[in-house]
């Protein structure tokens, strides 16, 4: 089995890992192994794990990983980056793989967070609040942009600021962790890869590893 390590942001991409992305690639003898990305507290205060990710704060956690696995992904989000290089995706990509320059080395970055593969079934909450107002509200963003990768004109209108206020237009309230894994299984990873290009490019090369 190739063993690969996950280098994540935070909890939900975690979670997302282990009840979606793990079970799947374990089907093509792929063992996917999540690793959240430690935070020091000189940049974020006190120190923990989660967010606040830059090139510098990766470089020595990603070498460890290598050093220990088949190969070694990434699934940041674009915004989770602080002080990027650049505001070129594929261009910090290369950036983030020139670091090592290591064939076992994948780095994807999501365009533009986690939330955004959410949009790929907008039937799903009708059929989850049993009413389509969220629905269509969704479909109406989604027209806009033709994409659903490029969901974002500013981080007031990332993809998670989104979902809080269509949840909102339902009186509920968007719970990132919770909704975002569950929402995510729900939806199945067959949908995501159908309506999100570069996400199911991601999924495409490890794929090819097997």
């Amino acid at each position: 089995m190739i063993r690969i390590a996950l280098s994540i942001e935070g909890q939900t991409e975690d979670e997302f890992c282990k009840k979606v992305l793990t079970p799947f690639f374990r089907y093509y003898d792929i063992e996917m192994i999540p690793v959240i990305v430690s935070t020091s507290k000189d940049k974020c205060g006190r120190k923990h794990k989660g967010g606040c990710i830059n090139v510098n704060r990766i470089k020595s956690e990603i070498q460890k990983l290598l050093s220990n696995h088949d190969y070694v992904t990434t699934l940041y989000d674009f915004y989770g980056f602080s002080d990027r290089p650049t505001d070129d995706i594929d261009e910090l990509e290369k950036i983030l793989y020139e670091l090592f320059n290591d064939r076992k080395f994948i780095p994807y970055i999501q365009k533009y967070e986690f939330e955004t593969l959410l949009f790929s079934k907008p039937e799903y909450f009708t059929e989850y609040f049993g009413d389509d107002n969220v629905e269509k509200e969704m479909r109406k963003m989604i027209d806009v942009v033709a994409d659903i990768e490029k969901i974002n004109d500013s981080p007031e209108t990332a993809p998670h600021k989104r979902l809080e206020s269509l949840f909102e237009l339902m009186n509920e309230k968007y719970d990132k962790v919770f909704h975002g894994e569950g929402i995510a299984g729900d939806i199945g990873l067959a949908a995501m890869r159908e309506e999100s290009i570069r996400f199911n490019g991601w999924i495409e090369k490890i794929l090819k590893l097997a």
